[in-house]
């Protein structure tokens, strides 16, 4: 049921509800469009953020998109074939029997690739491709900032490289890598700090041409390094997802959030006020705290149902009054709702379904 409708005004609009700013969502799209657009570079859209095939069809829509689609799971990529997409990349490693299987039953229907780092998770991938009668494309993941997975050596990329070559059912796509920034002082350290990652990867890159192996693809880059990857020609996509939506982790970057918890005031208590969004709503991983937008506050209390924020400025309130409420995990926020309604210039536009939330295996 659709409590909210097509038409209605912000301030009738019953809270707390997830609202996506549907023309900041176009700009943010639009700046990473026309950085691509003529370069030799595209965007895959990396719909762990996302989590909507709707909103992913808007960013390949609106250009500079190779049109295909990033996701971290199997169960993701289910959505988005379903969704009408047919080029997708698993920026992950696939290593159960049960998710190879799926995996070669998306591969009947569109080009699928996948990440790996280790020859036994290759040969598996081989021998049900093999049973499955498809063709599962591999990038081999190189680690440069992460720790999490991917190779961590050139000559442990080659290694891999060749073994793909070799194998049944196998196509060996490339290289891919994803980085991440816990925050910079200066523009000029956070090229620094990009160029460094972005190196490395091209490092393994480079190792395996001079094995005597193409690279095809070179899958890397994010929302901090969307503009650092275009002096790169040797990189072919890169993996966005947060830039399109955002969240108070990158305030550094050219892009504004897009979406947000609106949530009422329930009790006013002298520079305190209580809304009804809490844990249920919004995303707060490692101790981060949301904000109230607009005005500086601090978190006194998280409940499941509500919150207490202390108000620092002199912005005054009435009980009734309508906040909207930012995340520092916008992809974790996605996957706390059902739905998003889309709102322009303060106006209900519609409503989907937030296809992708829960998506675990």
């Amino acid at each position: 049921m659709m409590i909210n409708k097509i038409g209605t005004n912000l301030k009738d609009i019953e809270t707390p509800e997830l609202i996506i700013d549907l023309d900041i969502l176009d700009a943010n799209v639009n700046t990473v469009s026309k950085a691509y657009s003529d370069s030799h570079l595209k965007m895959r859209a990396h719909t762990k953020n996302l989590k909507s095939p709707y909103l992913a069809r808007k960013q390949v829509e609106a250009g500079g998109s190779n049109g295909g689609v990033c996701t971290a799971k199997v169960s993701e990529a289910e959505v988005m074939v379903e969704g009408g997409f047919d080029n997708i990349l698993i920026a992950n490693q696939v290593v159960s029997d049960d998710k190879i299987e799926r995996l070669c039953s998306l591969a009947k229907f569109a080009d699928m690739k996948v990440g790996i780092d280790n020859i036994d998770n290759l040969n598996n991938l081989s021998k049900f491709a093999i049973k499955h009668n498809v063709i599962l494309g591999v990038l081999v993941e190189i680690n440069t900032s992460m720790f999490r997975c991917g190779v961590r050596s050139s000559d442990h990329a080659v290694e891999l490289a060749k073994r793909a070559v070799d194998l049944e059912g196998i196509s060996f796509k490339g290289v891919m890598s994803h980085q991440s920034i816990k925050g910079y002082t200066t523009e000029e350290e956070r090229w620094k700090i990009g160029e460094e990652y972005l190196d490395i990867c091209l490092e393994s890159k480079r190792a395996i041409e001079e094995a005597g192996m193409d690279v095809e693809i070179v899958s890397t880059g994010e929302t901090f390094t969307f503009d650092i990857v275009l002096k790169y020609p040797e990189i072919t996509e890169v993996q966005g997802g947060t830039y399109a939506l955002m969240d108070l982790n990158y305030p550094y970057m050219p892009f504004d959030i897009a979406v947000k918890v609106l949530s009422t005031i329930v009790d006013i208590d002298d520079d305190k006020i209580t809304i009804d969004a809490g844990n249920k709503c919004i995303a707060a991983p490692n101790n981060a705290t949301p904000l109230i937008e607009g005005v500086k506050s601090d978190l006194v209390e998280m409940g499941l149902d509500y919150s207490i924020h202390k108000i620092l400025d002199n912005k005054k309130y009435t009980i009734g009054d309508k906040v909207y409420l930012l995340t520092t995990h916008e992809d974790g926020l996605m996957n706390r709702w059902d739905k998003f309604v889309g709102i322009r210039k303060e106006i209900i536009e519609g409503s989907w379904d937030i296809l992708g939330r829960g998506c675990h295996h």
